[in-house]
């Protein structure tokens, strides 16, 4: 990848977005370029073995917060059941723990995902006993057709992410949908927060998308947007708790180190605990008036063939 040429539309109208952000997990720091022609944000530079950033027990949270995601992907998976008149079969890469899929599978979807590694499809292969293929969409059976494929919170990972849209496109049934939920780099949080952003989270998001270069990506690989909301109950609000800790107490994600046993408890992850839970109803505030006005920290796009035009 080169400095000054985008790697998603080749313009060579790129500039320093955000200077040297630091990693949580290494403390390793990295520029963050936009494109001012797709508005694409993209880490620079890329690091060459991402093994390092990914501990062990990334997103491997404790129970109580397994519980609350596994209540928020019910209503998530009930929104998108919606868009359908009957079950049918659905593919979600980078399925992690398999929470998404499994809540679609008790709604009667035929259902597989994709992980990295063997290690990171462990839990959603043997206990949940999920199809889950390792490697990348290359590893599905040729010819296998999907009505639904779900990319949450994976698109921004991808050091090629147009490609794999591409792919999506390819194994997209001729009515299917696909549906992208990425942090959105023009929000309230982000532009608040800047360097300190909760959901900037360098090195491991690789791209950091706005509504334009998302459309702009989904354009190119022959695929339109039929919905886009802003609305995220899961990762809003706690995403505007810990940027505020980050910008305002120099926190370096402390209580999110702490849900995912990163780190021992220390007195200061105390300090952490005490101010999240004074933030939680500002936050909460805050992200639905963002969402009402578009703004959302996240964004989830349904998109579908060009010549399919339902809902």
């Amino acid at each position: 990848m080169k400095r000054d040429v985008c790697p998603i539309c080749g313009s060579s109208e790129v500039s320093v977005f955000l200077h040297e952000a630091q990693d949580y997990v290494t403390g390793d720091r990295f520029d963050v370029l936009r494109c001012r022609r797709c508005e694409v944000g993209f880490t620079f530079p890329q690091p060459e073995n991402m093994e390092i950033y990914y501990p062990v027990n990334y997103r491997r949270y404790n129970a109580w917060v397994l519980i609350a995601l596994k209540t928020l992907y019910h209503f998530q998976v009930r929104r998108w059941r919606k868009l359908f008149k009957k079950s049918g079969s659905a593919l979600e890469m980078g399925c992690g723990d398999g929470l998404m899929l499994d809540a679609l599978r008790r709604k009667g979807w035929m259902v597989a995902g994709t992980e990295r590694t063997q290690e990171m499809a462990e839990f959603a292969k043997k206990t949940l006993g999920l199809q889950v293929y390792v490697g990348g969409l290359e590893e599905i059976p040729k010819g296998q057709k999907f009505d639904l494929i779900i990319l949450f919170q994976v698109l921004e990972h991808l050091n090629d992410p147009v490609t794999v849209i591409k792919q999506c496109a390819e194994l997209l049934a001729p009515e299917g949908k696909l549906i992208i939920a990425v942090p959105n780099s023009k929000s309230w949080q982000s532009r608040y927060s800047a360097a300190s952003w909760f959901h900037l989270d360098v090195p491991r998001h690789l791209f950091h998308f706005s509504p334009t270069s998302l459309q702009y990506a989904l354009h190119i690989a022959g695929l339109t947007i039929s919905n886009i909301s802003y609305i995220s109950f899961e990762h809003d609000p706690y995403g505007w708790v810990q940027s505020i800790l980050n910008k305002e107490f120099d926190d370096q994600n402390k209580l999110t180190r702490q849900l995912m046993n990163l780190d021992r408890f220390t007195s200061g992850h105390i300090f952490a605990l005490m101010m999240s839970i004074a933030l939680i109803i500002p936050s909460l505030v805050v992200s639905i008036t963002s969402w009402v006005n578009h703004t959302g920290a996240i964004m989830q796009v349904v998109s579908s063939h060009k010549n399919d035009t339902n809902p």
